[in-house]
């Protein structure tokens, strides 16, 4: 065959290959010239907009102001990984040679059997038993094993000399801690400042040399409900995820753990496990929170998540790199909010009156007891700012200089107040947590907690325990009981340590509440539903069967 025939043959071939192409895309072009046209004609289609409206314009300004954010905003997103050794007696790597194994929902300890883990957990979890996988849980396992146990969160680059803010709960017990940046660098062993558990802020410190890209902070102050809010992190490890929602609500007071402020910004911005310590930003592309937590029975997002005011996690941040911890101030008083017209005139005041109750002095010598401060008392303002809130004067009395001296305006009797306490240093441990020691110099914060069928909760501290002479190690803390509700009429009692519903151990109110609905949900439209709460009453265990109004 000649050299003509055989390219001539080549071109045949191109053209009928580049025919079949663009058949299975258009459905119709069968020669090279046609083929030629159809490209060109699919290109144009492709371009030329279907619908072509003021109202589309517009959509397509908002959804590059999106575009915009997130290129702005990813460079200075980090991923944090963090490895912890995986306790295991049975010599697994990651293990620690005489400490108990690993251990499941309940704290069972499983040593190195993979099967009694996951039935366990599957058990503990209410889990159906065609979920459990015998081959899957040991191939889980392995891998449990070979990375040594360890998490995955988020974090932002707040200065250009490398300091990253992050959860807490992040890089709390971490062994080791990797910054992975947006441009691929990664830094392993990176340093943790300073965290601090009760606001779960911390900072991360690495080495990038040059200048490194940075977020910009906005002001958490000015934020409103219906505010555009922009989510970015890792949810599940996929690097640099961008959603999108609004602020739902501001100043949400969420029991996330025993010690925290609340304050939160709510937003339905998808958040999901690893974008903790990410960034929520606004329309503008300045960060307004940093991501925390989400409300969910499933562990997956429903709409409901919770971010720190990035005024109060900049705060936090400067301070732990300062001095690498957290001080405040301290009055020695337990409190609660009035902040509706309902509980103000249940306590005697106009409807219209706010502010912070005063419970109990719980510290005989401390700063509120000198103050004059009295049970009963309602603090309206602290040093000239207005207060309705519990969390907010938690916030400023934490936030004002030790043995500083705080003014506090009082409603006792009718009569207005002016009181004047030196402030005293809050004693806390390194992680942040109170330190142990005499409970009544600690504060409790509001007795009130999370509440369900009548009970208030709380989970078990060393304070609840002085408080009702408990002598357990863990559970939830029954701290009031409504007597004409479900769990009144059941006899439960303030003082009852709650320590499995069903057959689900529970540590915390949120457990008690996901129980409970798993098991109300099994029992369909039935009207004499129960819930068996076992429970620990002065070191006598029983089950107590709450029957919930219909």
């Amino acid at each position: 065959m000649s050299e003509n025939s055989k390219n001539t043959n080549r071109t045949r071939n191109l053209a009928t290959a580049s025919a079949v192409v663009v058949a299975l895309a258009g459905g119709y072009a069968l020669r090279g010239t046609q083929v030629t046209a159809q490209q060109t004609n699919t290109t144009a289609s492709t371009k030329t907009p279907i619908v072509q409206t003021q109202a589309t314009t517009d959509a397509a300004t908002m959804q590059r102001a999106f575009n915009q954010v997130s290129t702005a905003i990813e460079p200075a997103v980090v991923t944090i990984t963090t490895e912890r050794a995986m306790r295991n007696t049975a010599g697994g790597r990651g293990a620690r040679p005489g400490q108990p194994g690993p251990q499941g929902p309940g704290g069972e300890p499983f040593g190195g059997d993979p099967e009694e883990f996951f039935r366990r957990f599957f058990r503990d979890f209410d889990m159906q038993p065609n979920s459990y996988d015998r081959e899957q849980a040991k191939s889980l396992w392995k891998e449990m094993q070979g990375r040594g146990g360890g998490g995955l969160g988020s974090g932002m680059i707040y200065r250009e000399d490398g300091h990253i803010i992050t959860n807490a709960h992040v890089v709390s017990g971490a062994e080791r801690v990797t910054v992975k940046l947006n441009d691929g660098r990664e830094f392993r062993n990176a340093k943790v400042v300073g965290t601090d558990e009760r606001t779960d802020i911390a900072v991360v410190k690495i080495e990038g040399g040059a200048k490194l890209p940075t977020v910009r902070l906005g002001d958490s102050a000015n934020v409103n409900v219906g505010d555009w809010a922009i989510a970015v992190g890792n949810p599940f490890g996929l690097e640099h995820t961008v959603t999108v929602g609004v602020i739902s609500a501001k100043a949400r007071e969420v029991p996330l753990n025993e010690r925290s402020p609340g304050d939160y910004l709510q937003t339905d911005a998808s958040i999901n496990p690893g974008n903790s310590g990410g960034p929520l930003c606004d329309i503008y592309g300045r960060v307004i929170g940093v991501n925390n937590a989400i409300y969910s029975q499933s562990g997956g997002n429903v709409g409901i998540g919770f971010a720190i005011p990035i005024n109060t996690a900049k705060s936090i941040a400067d301070r732990l790199v300062t001095s690498g911890r957290i001080v405040r101030g301290y009055l020695g008083v337990q409190i609660q909010s009035v902040e509706d017209a309902q509980t103000a005139a249940g306590l005697g005041f106009d409807p219209t009156t706010r502010g912070v109750l005063i419970n109990d002095v719980t510290d005989a010598n401390g700063p509120g007891a000198k103050a004059g401060l009295q049970a009963g008392d309602l603090v309206t303002e602290f040093n000239g700012q207005k207060v309705t809130r519990s969390a907010e004067l938690q916030r400023l009395v934490g936030d004002a200089p030790v043995n500083s001296t705080a003014t506090m305006k009082v409603l006792r009797n009718g009569q207005t107040l002016t009181l004047t306490a030196r402030l005293a240093e809050l004693k806390e441990g390194a992680a942040g947590r109170p330190a142990t020691g005499n409970p009544d110099t600690q504060e409790e914060g509001p007795l009130t907690g999370t509440a369900l069928m009548g009970l208030q909760m709380r989970p078990l501290t060393p304070q609840l325990a002085q408080r009702f002479n408990l002598k357990v190690e863990r559970g939830v803390v029954v701290v009031a009981v409504d007597e004409n509700s479900a769990a009144g009429q059941a006899g439960l009692r303030a003082g009852d340590v709650i320590e499995r519903i069903g057959q689900t151990t529970v540590a915390t109110p949120a457990d008690v509440q996901a129980a409970v609905k798993r098991i109300l949900d099994r029992q369909g439209n039935s009207t004499d539903k129960s819930v068996g709460f076992y429970i620990n009453r002065a070191g006598q265990r029983q089950f107590v069967f709450v029957r919930p109004t219909p």
